[in-house]
């Protein structure tokens, strides 16, 4: 639909999500621009052309039993409207509004500016948030991928709502937007008729997207480490490793790993950390990834007295992954993996809104949508060499950056 991309997923239910993907975030801001994407996000909602009040998109959306919300991330923002499947034209014209014609009062600028620096502060007080935020510093260094999402308190302070507007119309373009529709919405044709009509400005719009910033390594030689000092209960840990973006070939056997490490009860991780030892309640590892970058993370809230002792067998376990000791990955657990990833993808699919979600980020960030008998068969392909390979270029010393948050006067890890 000119240069707006559409993703259509039909499922027999009683309700229908619109769904729209922008790709920009966090990464595509200046200095200047800190945390307008995110600001964005929140103050889409204070009005727009068809809906002016403050409280009308809300309130449209909660009179009928709908939900919406919206997220921000580092590389895309996302707006959504669930609602019973009778509403998909109200669902649809909500969404087009948000993203084609909000007001951005000047009137409700500053009330939303202290809401959100109080969203901030939030994420100072929370032990782990402000563990991953420095933990992102360390790992993507001096770049817009080590800036929070949120902004600074002086780039909100600073922020403008003719340097809102700005980004807006600079990066909420038809080529950088992708719609897409999940549910029992009827016939194809008459959800395209509808995203015509609701979404008219950007099918018409022949807008260039602007180039995007590419992020680049920087060198590193050995680990990087950041203590926050704070009289906490415990010691919350987050652990990066860099990775390897979403187009590697090799992501499916990094999932793998990924499983085997930390992703579930029966990983690495939480057997000796958390159940062999009780130095932890919650730990895990997650893969993320963009278009040109990655990593693996390691989250914990360890025992103060076990912090140095916690961290040496988390690394020690990260590192022998690949090599030859009896962290290695072995055949029988890369085959447990292969059924554990199976499983949750199974389970994932019944999720209509995971399945868009999915389709939208391939559709955004990657060459095609992957069906999930294309992601099945990808896995079930992964051998035991291309595990171990994955694992050994990615955990090893000199990718591996640690933040910790607690009652400490300095660090000293034995890695």
């Amino acid at each position: 639909m000119g240069k707006l991309r559409v993703v259509l997923v039909p499922e027999e239910r009683e309700s229908v999500t619109v769904r729209v993907m922008v790709g920009t975030g966090s990464r595509e801001e200046s200095d200047q621009e800190a945390g307008s994407a995110h600001f964005l996000e929140h103050f889409v909602f204070r009005g727009t052309k068809k809906f002016p009040g403050m409280y009308d998109v809300t309130e449209s959306v909660e009179r009928v039993g709908g939900t919406t919300n919206a997220y921000t991330g580092q590389s895309e923002m996302g707006f959504w409207v669930k609602m019973d499947k009778g509403n998909l034209e109200l669902a649809a014209k909500i969404v087009g509004q948000l993203i084609t014609e909000p007001i951005l009062p000047t009137e409700h600028f500053d009330k939303e500016r202290r809401a959100i620096l109080e969203e901030l502060r939030i994420y100072e007080d929370r032990p782990n948030s402000k563990a991953a935020e420095e933990c992102e510093k360390l790992l993507f260094g001096k770049t817009n991928m080590g800036r929070p999402i949120i902004g600074t308190i002086k780039s909100l302070n600073e922020m403008t709502v003719g340097e809102l507007r700005k980004y807006f119309k600079k990066w909420f373009v038809a080529e950088n937007m992708v719609v897409g529709v999940v549910g029992a919405y009827g016939k194809d044709e008459e959800v395209l008729e509808i995203i015509k009509k609701e979404f008219a400005t950007l099918i018409d719009d022949n807008r260039k997207m602007p180039e995007k910033n590419k992020f680049v390594w920087d060198v590193q030689t050995e680990p990087r480490l950041k203590l926050t000092s704070r009289k906490n209960e415990q010691a919350a840990v987050v652990m990066a490793f860099r990775g390897i973006d979403m187009n590697d070939k090799r992501r499916w056997a990094l999932e793998l790993v990924n499983i085997v490490l930390g992703d579930g009860w029966i990983s690495r991780l939480f057997k000796e950390v958390r159940e062999e030892r009780g130095w932890a309640y919650a730990i895990g590892s997650d893969v993320d990834q963009f278009s040109d970058a990655g990593c693996v993370l390691i989250g914990a809230g360890l025992s103060k007295i076990n912090l140095n002792e916690a961290v040496k067998l988390i690394t020690e376990i990260s590192f022998g992954l690949a090599g030859d000791s009896k962290w290695q990955i072995t055949a029988e657990e890369l085959a447990t993996a292969k059924d554990t990833y199976k499983g949750r993808l199974a389970l994932s699919f019944d999720r209509p809104e995971e399945v868009l979600g999915s389709a939208l980020e391939d559709t955004t960030f990657r060459e095609k949508i992957y069906s999930p008998e294309e992601m099945i068969e990808k896995v079930e392909k992964v051998t035991l060499k291309e595990v171990q390979d994955i694992a050994k270029e990615i955990f090893k010393r000199e990718n591996l950056s640690i933040s910790v948050v607690g009652d400490y006067k300095k660090l000293d890890f034995k890695i």
